[in-house]
């Protein structure tokens, strides 16, 4: 239940640190911007997911291999893989779902402002852009679980290797350890 809390807590808090400025700058971007904008959520919603499936779904001695063969981003995705409770609920429920709302909030702001713009009706509108950006969210995630099913090791070597690449500081405080 605590763990429950927690992360519901930390969802709250990274939905409103995105959604107030990505809000904000919709309401001021044209058309392709906001478009663009919807999209790049919707994929990070899809790729947390794909994420948290292949930490789950993952072969902990094919990592190891990996990590025998001197990969470095291996070592990182057994990290992962250890944590794949952890992962599941960052990545699948907080990055994942928070994206698929903040996208689905974006795309009503942005299909009011365009019925407004062309005379239609915004509620219309909104109920449109809310029940797309379900549709494409759904099938979105649905085939990126599969892929992540069936390439799981790969799926984590590669967020492995981007943590790796991205996240040097924490590298080099484990080895100072």
């Amino acid at each position: 239940m605590a763990r429950g809390l927690e992360l519901a807590g930390l969802a709250l808090v990274v939905a409103l640190a995105v959604t107030w400025p990505a809000e904000s700058a919709l309401a001021r971007w044209s058309t392709g911007p906001a478009a663009l904008a919807v999209v790049g959520l919707l994929a990070l919603g899809g790729a947390g997911d794909m994420l948290a499936v292949a930490a789950a779904a993952a072969e902990e001695a094919a990592l190891h291999a990996m990590a025998a063969r001197g990969r470095r981003a291996a070592k990182a995705a057994l990290g992962l893989k250890r944590r794949a409770d952890h992962v599941a609920s960052i990545a699948g429920d907080i990055v994942g779902d928070v994206s698929g709302t903040v996208a689905g909030a974006a795309a009503a702001l942005w299909a009011s402002a365009a019925a407004r713009g062309h005379g239609w009706s915004p509620v219309e509108a909104r109920a449109a852009a809310v029940a797309l950006v379900a549709a494409v969210t759904v099938g979105l995630k649905a085939a990126l679980k599969g892929v992540a099913l069936e390439h799981a090791n790969t799926v984590l070597y590669l967020a492995g290797y981007v943590g790796h690449s991205v996240w040097p500081r924490a590298r080099s405080r484990r080895r100072r350890r």
